[in-house]
């Protein structure tokens, strides 16, 4: 009797094996509604496929490059030397579910498969390869032919279709009318899914041609197909009674892409090509505009199937196993000195570079021995033996010449070996028993091994199966007396069914290939570049940035040469946001998919609190879902045997072997999991940020509620958060996690009514780390934060105006044109009718205009709006600062002095340290400028010093001022020092307007010193950075500087030419600039003998020095114009403004200025009364 769908369906439940969806109903075409269906009872093929809940059969390869076919030799992958995925010989055998006793681990059903079985007690997230067949012309078929004659040929059709998808491995998910949808990927992910979706889709083709010219002389009809293929993320249910559903875009892609595709045709979306390239010949076509997606889709012909037998990767050098190729050369002479086999076991996570070792290994030997070669297949027809069959084919002429040497029995075993092709007619006769083929096969080997050493190569050994390993390990028992090199390579999970293959004894050895280190990275990566980035057509990537690339691939790939390809050619080619690539995903992703439901448990919840966990972390997200029932403990132990994480640096804490399967796994766990388990780690950090705050409310006697409070805003110290991010991962501060729990939610349950609280909470935490990040000068890091955390607020929130204003502050202080005024523009669309923040906005606008010397700008306008609402501080505070920065222009700095301690006082009463630091630091730097004395600046450098003493960068500017006004006061060493601190911090940090600001105080120390020469060079090149920063206004000052020293070292007519570019430059100048301008100018007139322009330009300079309350800009300017002066033979004129500046530099308490002005009265004194004394004597 047949078995009945129903019965073998209870059969499948009970074994845990996903339930395909059986044959269609052998109905009329016109009766097929869309949808699911229900079909009559199907004969279960002979053979249940093989392999499922087990890394697949193939090496992943790397996806065609932008703008390029993958139908060019697929040369890109494995440049460590992981081999190429090959063709399944003959026909393919069926693949779901593992058997016992083959592979790692061997009767044990994987996490994936219990997740996916019909009792499975949620959906799950997978990566997977989708499948649409359908066929073409259907309408006219149903239209021509009788219903019962359509019945059989639609059978037939569908027999033809649905046999090549389950030999591949594929489940027929559902029938669409006469179309068929399958997937692959499901129970469990294989890293060749994707290949394996292609064959299927080929197979299809093919015997439905097949099928159409049997029907067509006797039914006079003709049978096509067209096919799509698409992979990605997809939500996968099985359900009690067989539905299994799999949801998502990739099914949708799928589908359009086949009704896109020609008669005959597959279309491959872009991911599956980029797997599949390197096995199948592939031709581009214009981007598709498929329905009900946004944007064209690249899609890809599918012309034939052929694989990549080249090994381009060996142009690369191996790197970093020097130790691994001795212990294989060590091996082979021993074997050779000892004429006796022996045995080495190379292991290896997929991608280390095990089989370009061995390659390396096997090329190097002497011409003398011969090398046989067998690689084992993940399913097929025949694949026990199939590596043997391989080791005879690769013998060529010398298998023909063998064969007399060997006796009948053994010969006759291994050619029927080699002819037992489940492409070509089955062999009559009984087949050979397993004893007779080991038996075979060492004769083989004896064989040749009397010729010359024999070095046998076995690959792939975790996919054989338990006869092929007993047979190897018989060979290594009874060869003797013979030079024979047996080399075992396989992935670490076959110590799981060969335990003592991991063993050294006196005949065997055993290595497993470690992560290459950074330095080898860095170098393999240089090299990868070298060979494949020159020949890349790059799209997205500037490759002037290809040293900054390949650090990033080498710090990223976790020491896997594999990996580092890929990343580096898919970076190359789509730029830094390119997402990972599919052939990563889909090796890892199988690699996941051995573990057990507990282990897999863990690791999703591990992947949430990031690269670095502890096993307290765990306890909390296990804690959040009692029924998990996790024994925490066990499944970590098992997980460090399985190398997917490893003990950390500190007591209880553990790392993801591998940063890639971290994310693998991430990404692969359902969204609604990871939502609730940030939120419980936002909420761990929160609860023991309280306990902080009590344990100091219980020291301090501070209010239990001000500390509730300060938690609940997250007004939180940062030194606080800082001593609990030592105990989280690296991902683990609470603006991360309730940041990604809420944009979790709002893509998976954005009707959640806690939601608008959750992004309340999650955008004032991005906020604070943003004001913080801000507060330290981590510029990038404080943009990044503070527009994340505006983007979640919703319009109308208040906060859009003090993000706006602070926004513009980081992008102002990295010398940005355009972000300050983009985050202005913002907030005045998020608050459209706030009177308040259309103030703010305008006086900070005011601001940029002042500080990036765009136009004049002015203060007094807001004053009077502002009148109307004296409780706005944070729009006095910022008017006030614009009117400090607007007297700082006109050089009244005693004015700016004065406006900046008013903001300072808004500040305060607004409570807003940010600002009031901020202020704080603009006063101290106004002391080097205002009529502040130097002793009274330096008291305050000190006391603020000692405020920012743990934040550089806020010291930073204190440092630069407090270095200048010791300049000035004659303390030079101590100056010098000082800034070569404050230069350190710069570097350190990376401002680099800080960075000049130092240059330009060093240029003033060498000036005060007569190093005329080295104040010139540093003058230029504060110029030319303030130039590149967008401050061009200061940067010209800093050149009339230049042209100063270039005059005191006597150097007149380069003077002369440099002061007339820098006036031809044109712009407004700053009060400072315009000032020595005319000074300068008024030297070289009377230098060229020009004495009435001289006079004019030094009268219009004494008429704005009056507008200046600067004492050291005033005895800079009057001291030129002595110069000038004394020139044009003025004397009278000369020693008055020298006396005057020599004034102004005792106010200010400026004594090396004064010492200068002071040596040149006296020589001028000297010079005069020399004179004098010649012309009196000549008159006698």
């Amino acid at each position: 009797m047949r078995p009945t769908w129903a019965g073998m369906a209870a059969v499948w439940r009970r074994h845990g094996v996903a339930i395909p969806a059986p044959n269609p109903p052998s109905l009329p075409l016109a009766a097929y509604p869309c949808g699911r269906q229900v079909p009559h009872d199907q004969e279960v093929a002979d053979e249940q496929p093989r392999g499922s809940g087990r890394a697949g059969a193939v090496r992943p390869v790397d996806g065609p490059a932008r703008g390029r076919p993958p139908g060019r030799p697929a040369q890109r992958a494995a440049a460590a030397g992981v081999r190429r995925a090959e063709q399944a010989g003959g026909r393919a055998a069926q693949l779901d579910q593992d058997p016992p006793g083959r592979g790692g681990r061997r009767g044990r059903r994987t996490g994936a498969q219990a997740r996916m079985s019909p009792g499975a007690a949620r959906p799950a997230r997978r990566n997977v390869v989708v499948v649409f067949i359908d066929l073409v012309g259907s309408t006219e078929l149903a239209e021509r032919l009788d219903p019962e004659l359509l019945r059989d040929v639609l059978d037939r059709y569908y027999q033809a279709c649905t046999s090549g998808i389950r030999e591949h491995g594929g489940v027929v998910e559902k029938y669409i009318g006469d179309a068929i949808m399958a997937a692959f990927g499901i129970p469990a992910g294989r890293e060749d899914d994707a290949l394996r979706a292609v064959r299927a889709a080929h197979a299809a083709l093919q015997r439905v041609r097949a099928l159409s010219e049997d029907l067509a002389p006797t039914h006079g009809i003709r049978l096509d197909v067209h096919c799509g293929v698409s992979a990605g993320e997809a939500v996968v249910i099985a359900t009690p009674g067989a539905d299994l559903r799999v949801i998502g875009d990739t099914v949708n892609t799928a589908a359009r892409l086949q009704s896109a595709a020609g008669v005959g045709e597959i279309l491959v979306g872009d991911e599956v090509a980029r797997m599949v390239r390197a096995q199948a010949r592939l031709e581009p076509v214009p981007p598709l505009t498929l329905k009900g997606k946004s944007n064209p889709v690249r899609a890809w012909r599918v012309t034939s199937l052929e694989p990549d037998t080249g090994h381009d990767d060996d142009r690369i050098p191996l790197v970093g196993r020097a130790d691994e190729i001795g212990r294989l050369r060590a091996a082979y002479r021993e074997a050779v000195r000892d004429r006796r086999c022996r045995l080495v076991t190379v292991l290896g996570v997929p991608g280390i570079g095990k089989s370009r070792l061995v390659r390396d290994f096997v090329h190097e030997l002497p011409a003398g021995a011969t090398v046989i070669t067998g690689r084992c297949r993940s399913y097929g027809v025949g694949i026990t033996f199939r590596p043997i069959v391989e080791m005879i084919e690769s013998l060529g002429d010398d298998w023909r010449e063998i064969q007399p040497s060997l006796e009948t029995s053994s010969s006759a075993t291994l050619r029927g070996l080699a002819t037992a092709d489940a492409s070509r007619a089955p062999r009559t006769g009984e087949d050979a028993g397993v004893e007779e083929i080991s038996r075979a096969v060492r004769a083989l080997f004896e064989a040749l091994a009397r010729r010359g050493p024999l070095v046998a190569v076995w690959e792939d050994l975790h996919w054989s199966e338990p006869t092929l390993l007993d047979l190897i390990d018989d060979l290594a028992a009874w060869l003797a007396d013979v030079p024979v090199l047996v080399v075992r390579v396989a992935r670490p999970e076959l110590l799981e069914a060969r335990p003592a293959w991991g063993d050294d004894t006196d005949r065997a050895a055993a290595f497993e290939l470690a992560a290459l280190d950074a330095a080898q990275m860095e170098r393999l990566v240089a090299e990868l570049a070298a060979h494949r980035l020159p020949d890349a057509e790059v799209v997205a990537h500037d490759l002037a940035a290809g040293p900054a690339l390949c650090r990033r691939v080498a710090r990223s790939s976790d020491g896997n040469p594999l990996f580092a390809e890929l990343l580096l050619e898919t970076l190359a080619e789509e730029g830094e946001d390119a997402p990972l690539p599919p052939t990563i995903q889909a090796l890892l992703g199988a690699r996941l998919d051995l573990l057990d439901e507990g282990e897999r448990d863990v690791l999703e919840r591990a992947a949430t609190i990031g690269q670095v966990f502890t096993r307290d972390q765990l306890g909390v997200l296990c804690a959040s879902e009692p029924q998990a029932r996790l024994d925490v403990d066990e499944l970590l132990g098992r997980l460090i045997r399985t190398r997917m994480i490893r003990r950390g640096e500190t007591p209880g804490s553990f790392r993801f072997t591998q940063t890639l399967t971290r994310d693998t796994v991430y990404a692969m766990t359902r969204k609604d999991l990871r939502a609730t388990w940030h939120l419980a780690l936002a909420d761990r950090i929160s609860d023991r940020i309280s306990e902080r705050i009590d344990e100091r409310t219980a020291v301090t006697g501070a209010s239990p509620a001000d500390s509730r409070h300060a938690v609940s805003s997250h007004a939180v110290p940062s030194r606080v958060v800082s001593s609990l991010a030592g105990e989280e991962s690296s991902h683990g501060d609470l603006a991360h996690h309730l940041e990604t729990a809420c944009l979790l939610k709002r893509e998976v349950r954005p009707d959640d009514p806690l939601l608008p609280a959750l992004t309340e909470r999650a955008a004032r935490a991005l906020v604070h780390e943003g004001t913080q990040a801000l507060h330290r000068k981590d510029l990038p890091a404080a943009i990044g934060l503070l527009e994340r955390g505006r983007d979640l607020l919703p319009a109308g929130h208040a906060d859009h105006r003090v993000l706006a204003v602070r926004i513009c502050d980081a992008g102002l202080a990295r010398g940005e044109a355009d972000r300050p005024y983009a985050a202005l523009d913002v907030a005045e669309r998020k608050l459209p009718d706030d009177r308040r923040n259309r103030l703010v906005c305008a006086v900070q606008r005011e601001i940029l205009a002042v500080r990036f010397g765009v136009r004049p700008a002015s203060a007094e306008p807001f004053r009077g709006l502002l009148a109307a609402d004296p409780g706005d501080d944070l729009g006095w505070c910022r008017f006030h600062h614009l009117e400090a920065l607007v007297r700082i222009g006109e050089g009244r700095f005693g004015a700016a002095e004065a406006a900046l301690r008013d903001a300072l006082a808004r500040a305060r009463s607004l409570g807003d340290r940010y600002e009031e630091n901020r202020l704080l630091s603009g006063l101290c730097e106004l002391a080097q400028w205002s009529p502040t004395p130097l002793a009274e600046g330096l008291s305050l450098c000190v006391g603020v010093s000692a405020r920012f003493r743990a934040d550089r960068a806020m010291l930073l500017p204190v440092l630069v001022t407090e270095a200048r006004l010791l300049a000035l006061a004659g303390y030079v060493t101590a100056a010098r020092a000082v800034l070569d601190k404050a230069d350190g911090h710069a570097r350190d940090l990376h401002l680099d307007l800080a960075a000049t600001a130092v240059l330009q105080v060093r240029g003033l120390v060498e000036s005060l010193v007569d190093r005329h020469a080295e104040a010139e060079a540093l003058f230029r090149r504060a110029a030319a950075d303030l130039h590149r920063a967008g401050q061009s206004e200061p940067a010209r000052t800093l050149e009339l500087y230049a042209v100063r020293e270039l005059l005191r070292q006597g150097r007149h007519p380069e003077g002369a030419r440099e002061l007339d570019r820098v006036r031809a430059a044109g712009g407004q100048p700053q009060a400072r600039g315009e000032l020595t301008l005319l000074a300068l100018s008024a030297r070289v007139a009377a230098l060229h003998g020009d004495h009435g322009a001289s006079g004019a330009l030094a009268a219009r300079a004494e008429e704005l020095l009056v507008r200046t309350d600067d004492p050291c800009l005033r005895g800079d300017v009057l001291a030129d114009l002595a110069v000038a002066h004394h020139a044009a033979g003025r004397t009278e004129a000369a020693d008055l403004a020298a006396a005057r500046a020599l004034g102004d530099y005792a106010a200010k308490g400026a004594e090396l200025p004064a010492r200068r002005v002071r040596h040149w009265i006296e020589t001028h004194r000297i010079e005069t009364h020399r004179r004098e004394t010649h012309r009196i004597e000549e008159e006698r």
